[in-house]
């Protein structure tokens, strides 16, 4: 199955269903490119926007970490395993890029959060230009990955794994991790702005607890959300180039 949203780079066609991924690639790039336009737009004494900016920015973080746990523990090391008994240095080579370039985005998060902090509790290390740097470092760094993975690891995923053997990992092993607090927050962050047929799609498939956990959490989300973008116009394409 294939899809294409809203700045994804590629999506090989195979045996697993990634639409589940590719939504999650989605958000991330969504949001990234949200946060750099409110780096720039909010007042810099609105302290209430700087707090709710700061709990986004944690949500965010948790949501990305546990994306990229995900990968590294359970979907990558099968991948490795596979193209090493097959001998293909190249597929091992993206691989290990995979886990590089992971590497090299937690720290920017930590940065981010710092800056945020900063700007929230209006402190004397309070400053707009750092903080607009590493959002826009962040959106860089992580689209340039998000679509690496899409184009290329994304092709060694197809080619090295059954579509019975994606549907039981995400059963077992791709669906959990998250607390029940975390989910009510995760749901609605996933399905914002996605396109309508695409959310009808994944929604008519989802299990009856997740669209009720889905229903429960939007309220508080969206108050996050709005109370956090504030200075952020409705609409704003993914990745925009003017913020």
């Amino acid at each position: 199955m294939t899809a294409l949203l809203p700045g994804q780079a590629a999506a090989p066609v195979g045996p697993a269903d990634l639409r589940m991924m590719y939504a999650m690639h989605f958000g991330f790039r969504r949001d990234l490119t949200h946060f750099c336009m409110a780096a720039r737009r909010t007042p810099a004494t609105d302290g209430a926007t700087w707090r709710a900016l700061l709990a986004r920015w944690d949500l965010l973080s948790t949501i990305l970490h546990d994306h990229h746990r995900k990968e590294d523990v359970v979907i990558w090391p099968i991948l490795r395993e596979r193209a090493e008994a097959d001998g293909d240095t190249s597929a091992r080579a993206i691989l290990d890029a995979m886990d590089e370039e992971h590497d090299q985005i937690d720290p920017i998060l930590v940065r981010g959060r710092e800056a945020l902090a900063a700007m929230a509790t209006g402190k004397d290390g309070m400053d707009r230009p750092s903080l607009v740097a590493i959002f826009d470092e962040a959106l860089g760094c992580l689209s340039a990955h998000l679509s690496h993975e899409e184009r290329d690891a994304n092709v060694i995923l197809q080619a090295r794994i059954t579509r019975e053997e994606w549907d039981h990992l995400e059963r077992t092993e791709l669906r959990g991790g998250m607390s029940a607090r975390e989910m009510l927050a995760m749901l609605p962050w996933l399905e914002k702005d996605l396109p309508s047929r695409f959310k009808a799609e994944l929604l008519a498939e989802a299990p009856l607890p997740l669209r009720a956990m889905l229903k429960l959490g939007r309220r508080a989300f969206r108050k996050m959300d709005d109370a956090a973008f504030a200075a952020v116009p409705s609409g704003v394409p993914v990745a925009a180039d003017q913020f």
